[in-house]
């Protein structure tokens, strides 16, 4: 019996040159297979020599995936060539029809895997460049495009430079740009010259960013979720990680400390919004018709109204920065969100903490993200059987029920746990949304992931902000890859350690001196210094009594 034509084609679509061989045509055999042989060897050195995660990090960068998916073309062109190479010196004279008709299906078989890793890289590098900050076509400095915001409930932005700040009102109602009264061409031109520009700015280098021996990130929860007003950041904690001995640090802020020191850039930018949360805050308690906080100082028998002296602090909630501040643009030219980076300058100045990025997750993309890794394996501290709004529109409440104990949790349920608070408190919750943060870093599995890409792809574009470039990422690839992530330190500066008393409506003011005391200590300490037994809050259940 002479050569099959289709197992010809079948063992070259295999290994280019097999079907060659076996068709006893080993010039031709040679000719297929010898330069898959070289590409392999080339890429196999490549890969020893860099490791797995020089590997990961390459497959981080656009300009590395665009020359891969280039060779991934040429891969299938030439395993195609080769298998209708091999069909055709195999086959004989008469009726092959059917025979076609099988090539035409094997190759399409051959075809299938290289299509799926095209669109999977495609769709890899536009989620690049679309959530991380990219390098222009030049190669110069990363650069961002700030968008014109629309937000009508940010304060005014001051001018930011090192000297005194004075805030100028300025009317958009121009004399010359009335109807009636200014320059036509000005009217017509009347949006244009008002509106306000989408700035395209250079970014900072990461070498000029980031302390050489510690990288520090502002992790935010975004929730937006039905009958909330815009978007709160509900969740802030700030993840530091010593580059040299890659131990993790997490510092967990409560959403509702006020008078939060402002660094010297902002020190006056908040003194109109100050004003008018101290006349909010103000009580009567005796009912005497005048503020309590007033004094009868020149001793007619009616107190005074006390002489108006700036706390160069944010005056409302840690949690309204960023919606106070979510369109200063003028202020913060070089970010993809300015009300992000002024929250990162407030938080980085109250634990004297430098801190290079930000990432901000919302609440809908944390919940489908669990779900995409098959959920996640928390240590519940008491019982929980409560429901919690969902953080999409239309969606059924999430609901959880669990024990004390270890317990999966769905996406869904890990964001009933994450969120409720009644019969709990505030900081009881912060500490479990650390928890999940730091379970949801430990579990995630190469495997999981993997099955997860696409799905985690559309997340990460959809609910991600990030001020991150797309040339650092290699290097967080590294970074990421040398934590132990089972050993990470969890702190959360709550009260009533962490307060130096309370505002009028018993808001916690911060006790700066007790915080940063307590950073430094971790960070000087490690994970020992986490909590009085050096054991994370993730690990520990209450006592039985």
């Amino acid at each position: 019996m002479g050569n099959h034509p289709v197992v010809a084609a079948l063992l070259s679509a295999l290994i280019p040159g097999a079907g060659q061989l076996y068709a006893r045509r080993p010039l031709r055999a040679l000719t297929f297979f010898l330069p898959m042989l070289v590409l392999v060897g080339v890429v196999g050195f490549r890969i020893s020599s860099l490791g797995a995660l020089g590997v990961a990090g390459l497959l981080v960068r656009p300009d590395v995936l665009s020359w891969l998916l280039l060779g991934n073309v040429v891969i299938l062109a030439w395993r195609i060539a080769s298998s209708i190479d091999a069909f055709i010196v195999t086959t004989t004279t008469g009726d092959r029809s059917w025979m076609s008709v099988t090539l035409a299906l094997l190759l399409l078989g051959v075809a299938i895997p290289h299509l799926m890793g095209l669109s999977y890289g495609v769709r890899t590098i536009s989620t690049l460049e679309t959530v991380f900050v990219a390098a222009p076509a030049d190669g110069g400095v990363p650069v961002v495009h700030v968008p014109p915001s629309t937000a009508s409930d940010t304060l005014p932005e001051p001018a930011v430079y090192d000297g005194p700040i004075h805030v100028k009102e300025r009317s958009a109602r121009n004399y010359i740009l009335r109807d009636g009264i200014g320059d036509p061409d000005a009217v017509a031109s009347r949006i244009d010259i008002i509106a306000p520009a989408s700035p395209i700015v250079p970014f900072v280098p990461f070498t000029e960013r980031v302390d050489p021996e510690r990288l520090t990130i502002l992790l935010v929860g975004g929730d937006a979720g039905p009958g909330r007003e815009g978007l709160r950041t509900d969740s802030i904690n700030v993840v530091t990680i010593d580059l040299e001995t890659d131990q993790v640090a997490m510092f967990g802020l409560p959403r509702n400390f006020k008078l939060v020191p402002l660094p010297r850039r902002l020190r006056n930018s908040f003194v109109e919004l100050e004003k008018r949360v101290i006349e909010k805050d103000l009580t009567d308690a005796d009912d005497d018709g005048y503020p309590d906080t007033w004094t009868d100082t020149d001793g007619d028998g009616v107190p005074e109204e006390p002489a108006f002296v700036s706390c160069a602090c944010f005056p409302d909630m840690l949690n309204k920065v960023y919606k106070n501040t979510k369109d200063w643009t003028r202020t913060y030219p070089n970010s993809p969100d300015p009300g992000l980076s002024a929250l990162r300058d407030v938080v980085s100045n109250l634990l004297d903490l430098h801190i290079d990025y930000f990432v901000m997750v919302d609440m809908a993309g944390f919940v489908r993200a669990i779900d995409a890794i098959g959920g996640i394996d928390v240590l519940v501290q008491e019982p929980y059987h409560v429901m919690v709004s969902s953080p999409e529109e239309g969606k059924p409440k999430a609901r959880v029920d669990v024990d004390p104990g270890m317990n999966h949790l769905s996406g869904p349920e890990a964001l009933a746990y994450a969120r409720w608070r009644i019969g709990s408190s505030d900081y009881d919750r912060m500490g479990r949304q650390r928890c999940i943060i730091r379970a949801a870093a430990t579990q995630a599995d190469t495997v999981t992931l993997i099955k997860a890409y696409p799905r985690l792809l559309d997340l990460v574009e959809s609910y991600v902000t990030t001020d991150v470039p797309l040339t650092f990422l290699p290097d967080l690839v590294r970074i990421a890859g040398g934590i132990d992530y089972n050993d990470i330190a969890t702190v959360g500066l709550v009260p009533p350690t962490y307060n130096s008393g309370r505002t009028p409506r018993k808001y916690p003011i911060p006790n700066v001196e007790r915080i940063r005391w307590k950073v430094r200590q971790v960070l000087e300490e490690g994970p020992a210094a986490q909590s009085k037994t050096g054991v994370s809050e993730c690990d520990v259940l209450p006592d039985d009594d």
